[in-house]
Order: C-alpha cells, then sequence, then structure tokens
C-alpha cells in the first residue's frame, strides 16, 4: 500500500460531506488546494534555476538563459521519453540520465584533482 498524497487525502475527506458541503469546499479544499500549488511552482523553480546555476558553473561561458532553456528542454525529452511513473523500467531514460551524468562529471574532473610538477619528480 502506498500512502495517499495531500490532495488525495483531502479529497476523500472532505469533498463528500453530506452537510455543509460548500462550507468545507471553501474553507478546506481551496485553500490547500492552492497553498499546494505554490509549493510546487516553486520547488520546480528552485530546481530549474539550480540546474541552469550548475550548467553554468560546468560552462562558464554559457549564459544563464541558455541553461535555462537547456534545462527546460532537457526536462521535456525525459517527458516526451516515457512515464517514470508507471513503474515500469524504461531503458531510454535510464541510458539518458547515464549520458547526462557521464556528461556532467567530465568536465569538472579536471579542475577537482589538482596535479602539480613534484609529482612526477623523482624522490631523493
Amino acid at each position: 500500500m502506498f500512502p495517499l498524497d495531500l490532495a488525495s487525502h483531502c479529497r476523500l475527506l472532505f469533498y463528500n460531506r453530506p452537510k455543509h458541503t460548500l462550507l468545507y469546499r471553501w474553507l478546506v479544499l481551496y485553500p490547500l488546494y492552492v497553498l499546494a500549488e505554490i509549493a510546487i511552482i516553486s520547488t520546480d523553480l528552485a530546481e530549474l534555476l539550480g540546474s541552469a546555476m550548475g550548467l553554468v558553473m560546468l560552462f562558464p561561458k554559457l549564459p544563464l538563459w541558455a541553461g535555462v532553456l537547456i534545462t527546460a528542454c532537457d526536462v521535456f525529452i525525459i517527458l516526451l521519453v516515457g512515464d517514470p511513473l508507471r513503474r515500469q523500467p524504461v531503458k531510454l531514460f535510464e541510458w539518458l540520465i547515464a549520458a547526462m551524468v557521464c556528461l556532467c562529471s567530465d568536465p569538472s574532473f579536471p579542475t577537482s584533482v589538482p596535479i602539480s610538477d613534484d609529482a612526477h619528480a623523482p624522490s631523493a
């Protein structure tokens, strides 16, 4: 059994009330729906800007607006490839994620490992 999310739980508890149907909807359901939508929009915006800033840090000549466009296109490609909520493995989706991890890890590797001239000199 999977636990219910907030929207399903509120619908089960408050939607089909024989008395005060409109009161429950206007005082409980609609404000909770608005708050949930605001939370979803703000977390999606944070993910979009965070991914764009990560791309800008990996590729310094890339402007921020281009990072936002690349991230948005990436999200649409992932959504078009397959629905990850079906609970079935989507091999193309998995390969795309693996390629993105390899692509993002390679440019940052040379800058994270310092190489000095003393490392190759013979010890006395």
